[in-house]
This record gives structure tokens, C-alpha cells and sequence, in this order.
């Protein structure tokens, strides 16, 4: 092999793992971003909870009593046969 054919494997190479290095580090970017609203969310969640207790303890109640319905729509996995 010529000297060419590996400088130019080898820029082929350094493009590539550079291009992989900021994939990775453009990832990490929206990661911390997503992580730091997700806490901010939380803050206001936090907030409201506080502000209105009783209106936020009916909202789960009511959410928890509509999963319960939409649960017992789905078939049971368990066979009648056994």
C-alpha cells in the first residue's frame, strides 16, 4: 500500500471518529438541556401541589380512577382453560 492510500485511509478514518465525537457530544447537549426542563417541570408541579392541594389530590384520584378503568378493558393474559 502507498503512502496516499493510508494518509487518505487515515483522514477517511479521523473524519469519521471526529464525526462520531460530536454526535456524541451534540447528544449530551440535548440530554443535560432535556434533564434541566425536566427539573424545572418538576419545580412547577411542586408549586401547584402546594398552591391547591385539594384540586391537585382530585386530579390524581380521578387519573388513578381512570387508568383503573382503562386496566380492566384490556384482556387478562391469565388462560380460563388451566
Amino acid at each position: 500500500m502507498s503512502d496516499s492510500d493510508e494518509s487518505g485511509i487515515r483522514d477517511s478514518v479521523t473524519e469519521a471518529v471526529q464525526g462520531v465525537a460530536d454526535g456524541v457530544q451534540d447528544a449530551a447537549d440535548r440530554a443535560q438541556r432535556a434533564a434541566c426542563a425536566a427539573r424545572g417541570g418538576i419545580g412547577e408541579v411542586r408549586d401547584v401541589i402546594r398552591a391547591q392541594p385539594i384540586t391537585a389530590a382530585l386530579v390524581v384520584f380521578t387519573l388513578g380512577y381512570l387508568f383503573g378503568r382503562l386496566g380492566s378493558l384490556l384482556p387478562s393474559r391469565h388462560s380460563s382453560g388451566n
